[in-house]
């Protein structure tokens, strides 16, 4: 459930890009994928501290964080993480999960570089992604979670 003050639903594009819906949070497919597999974890409840989350959407949380690691990992084998809560322009609880990749990738027929190094922030997208690739580590995603 989304409060109308807030439109990050609409921000990451759910209609298009929703990979799982959980009890308590949202998970979305970015759609500025700067890296393969990159996703959002959103909150359905409209919070702006994530000290505000209960206990049971906590819990669901935990769950989600090893779901969505190991779907990750068997999806594209990256070959580390970085669970991002920046929060800096969406007021809303979310995290950016950024798979990162020590070699560049290839999925669709399209080659994926990690070259930011350890900068996270770094986000360079040089041409947008057309959804029907989107659509695809979509696909491969949902294919590897429980």
């Amino acid at each position: 459930m989304k409060e109308e003050c807030c439109n990050i639903f609409e921000v990451f594009d759910e209609e298009n890009n929703l990979i799982k819906e959980y009890t308590h949070w949202k998970l979305l497919l970015r759609k500025k994928n700067t890296k393969l597999g990159a996703c959002v974890l959103i909150t359905k409840r409209h919070l702006e501290r994530f000290s505000d989350t209960n206990n049971e959407e906590m819990l669901e949380f935990g769950a989600i964080v090893k779901e969505v690691e190991n779907a990750l990992k068997k999806s594209f084998n990256y070959d580390k993480i970085n669970w991002l809560m920046l929060m800096m322009k969406d007021k809303h609880t979310h995290f950016h999960i950024m798979p990162r990749y020590n070699e560049s990738k290839t999925f669709t027929e399209r080659e994926w570089k990690d070259e930011e190094g350890p900068n996270p922030l770094i986000q360079k997208l040089v041409e947008p992604i057309p959804q029907d690739i989107l659509n695809q580590i979509k696909a491969e995603i949902k294919k590897n979670l429980n």
